[in-house]
């Protein structure tokens, strides 16, 4: 999904200014806020506040009039109980010598991510493929969006096997 609003932006990016495609980014996030009106309220989330009643009710609009929901009810509060009675963590708490390691490295490793991969090609497509003795910078970014799709669906599809 993600690939497919990138390349909708690279091919509106080929006929509009930048501030355009800016401002264009701006309708999905408006469209989302607005939706979240209409998202329910978690069952789990109304279990750990105490708001027994929301909670079964929530629980039943989920799984439908006819279900039963007495034992995942009962699953969701023990789970809920036995959440708090682990011991409290803080932000703090990563700061300490035993996770110094692990979290070098995974800072280190999203870091790291963002000078290569996709990301690189993606920033310089245009300028790669005038590089590369394509007249116009366009073309390629054109070309590039629409091959994205599918290469990126082959990719997971092999994957997933």
């Amino acid at each position: 999904m993600i690939v497919c609003g990138a390349s909708v932006a690279f091919l509106l990016g080929t006929e509009v200014t930048w501030r355009t495609l800016a401002l264009t980014g701006l309708f999905p996030c408006i469209a989302l806020l607005l939706d979240l009106c209409f998202v329910p309220e978690s069952p789990r989330w109304l279990a750990k506040v105490g708001q027994e009643k929301e909670f079964q009710v929530a629980l039943q609009k989920f799984r439908g009039k006819d279900a039963d929901v007495s034992c995942e009810a009962a699953e969701i509060e023990d789970y809920i109980e036995t959440l708090q009675n682990l011991p409290k963590a803080s932000m703090l708490d990563l700061f300490q010598r035993k996770y110094l390691h692990p979290m070098i490295v995974g800072v280190g490793l999203m870091v790291f991510q963002q000078f290569g991969g996709i990301n690189g090609i993606g920033f310089y497509v245009s300028e790669t493929f005038v590089s590369a003795g394509i007249s116009s910078g366009k073309i390629g970014t054109i070309a590039y969006a629409c091959i994205q799709v599918p290469i990126t669906l082959l990719g997971a599809m092999t994957m997933d096997d």
